[in-house]
């Protein structure tokens, strides 16, 4: 009996788990963070944050100068509050993003632009709502 509930977890189970999947979760979950971060720490800072998106990495700055939009952004980046360092990430091999870009959000919360981002495989959606910047 062991052996048949044995050979039907190996059969079914098994070739379900493959580390992309469990890669884009993770990587979802984490870049949701920072654009949450992003989006509070804007409005306490009462400056704006950038969310630098690209196609295999991730980064939040501040403006590289003044608080008013806007602004250039990229030299000045975010700290990150609990390792050393700038708040960044890099895309893990076999995940792949694709979305609206980099974009701000303004002092009151609002970000610059809003839409979808994506990220695959299994087209997992970071979902940044205009006027609130809510990130769902």
């Amino acid at each position: 009996m062991v052996l048949v509930v044995l050979g039907a977890i190996s059969i079914f189970v098994v070739p379900r788990l493959n580390k992309s999947t469990f890669d884009s979760l993770s990587f979802e979950q984490e870049l949701k963070t920072a654009i949450r971060y992003a989006h509070k720490l804007s409005v306490a800072s009462e400056c704006e944050v950038q969310v630098a998106v690209t196609a295999n990495s991730y980064a939040l700055f501040y403006p590289d100068s003044t608080c008013n939009p806007p602004d250039a952004f990229g030299g000045n980046p975010v700290s990150h509050p609990v390792q050393t360092g700038a708040y960044s990430g890099i895309v893990p091999a076999g995940v792949t993003i694709a979305g609206f870009g980099d974009f701000y959000f303004t002092a009151s919360g609002a970000p610059s632009s809003s839409g979808t981002i994506t990220i695959s495989p299994d087209a997992r959606q970071i979902i940044v709502n205009p006027v609130t910047g809510y990130v769902q």
